[in-house]
């Protein structure tokens, strides 16, 4: 591969992900701290990825709704008017705020369809009624989050979606990883979700909370409970455009990587997606220094969010005001 081929590569890709917070420089000097032999594969796992932009966002936003009203509707529920459909988001943090300002905006949704946690707990839906709960996020990988940390371990929030007819749980990108886990919970096999989850992470040890944690997760109708994206995540490694010599180079090129940086988190996933606000900690480890991982826009510089939300990180799921853009 000549240097004018890789130049060329590489402003194609930082044009096709026109990201302000990922300049040209930068995809130069992480690709120069490999070895020469790397660099060629090291270029290939960049074109592998998919960045999100603020444009994407607004997009995938309003595909995940078509998928979720489609959804809710063959179930009777009113999309029209949203009467009878609450949406709030798990985490109260800067990427589940912004995935429901990004929502909110995208499909042109009044604020009364959305409600924070805290609001849907101090007034719940009555025995009697029938409504829906649509959970937002913006990316899913292992899924354990929302299943232990915002569920099983939070008695308020499993009655809470107790009540509901239906429960959807809605992201923009979710992972193989957690889809294999829903697919268990569909046939309540608690005990092979957890399984799963100590084989994934060493720091995973269910032992002392096992049986506490399975009663809890046995008390949804796990068959109302859906889970629904606009795009699909997998290994980067099974990336479709990769020829067989490749994905064999690719990972012998992450397992070096991964045994010179050590392990970490969820990067076991390998996940090919990225957001242009911070990077999945589901992407190899090897990427995130492209990356600014945070999420609080305080760190950004201002000619960067051109077109963003001026306030999102103030963003209040039930504001009735509007927000303003940076011009």
């Amino acid at each position: 591969m000549t240097n004018t081929s890789t130049q060329a590569r590489l402003d194609q890709l930082a044009s096709q992900w026109n990201e302000a917070e990922i300049p040209r420089p930068s995809l130069d000097r992480w690709l120069a701290q490999f070895e020469a032999d790397d660099q060629s594969i090291a270029l290939r796992l960049l074109e592998c990825i998919e960045m999100h932009s603020w444009a994407r966002l607004l997009r995938e936003c309003r595909l995940l709704h078509q998928r979720l009203c489609r959804d809710l509707a063959g179930d009777g529920f009113d999309v029209a008017s949203f009467r009878d459909i609450d949406i709030t988001r798990a985490f109260v943090c800067k990427s589940g705020d912004l995935i429901a300002y990004a929502y909110r905006k995208a499909n042109r949704l009044p604020v009364t369809c959305f409600r924070s946690m805290d609001a849907l707990l101090a007034n719940p839906p009555a025995n009697q009624d029938r409504r829906a709960l649509v959970v937002l996020d913006d990316y899913i990988g292992t899924g354990s989050q929302f299943l232990f940390h915002f569920l099983a371990r939070q008695p308020a929030h499993l009655q809470l979606l107790q009540r509901y007819a239906k429960v959807r749980l809605g992201a923009i990108v979710v992972h193989d990883d957690a889809r294999q886990k829903w697919k268990l919970l569909q046939h309540r096999c608690f005990r092979d979700v957890m399984a799963l989850e100590e084989q994934e992470l060493v720091c995973i040890d269910f032992s002392g909370e096992r049986e506490r944690l399975i009663a809890a997760l046995s008390q949804l109708n796990w068959s109302d409970c859906g889970l629904l994206a606009a795009q699909k995540d997998f290994p980067v490694t099974a990336h479709p455009g990769l020829s067989p010599e490749e994905r064999l180079a690719l990972q012998h090129f992450l397992r070096k990587q991964q045994q010179k940086e050590g392990s970490g988190t969820t990067e076991f996933l390998l996940g090919h997606h990225s957001f242009f606000y911070g990077a999945p900690n589901a992407l190899a480890r090897v990427l995130l220094p492209l990356f600014k991982r945070v999420e609080d826009f305080t760190t950004y510089q201002g000619t960067t969010l051109v077109g963003l939300p001026a306030q999102i990180i103030d963003y209040d799921i039930t504001n009735r005001h509007p927000i303003s853009y940076r011009k």
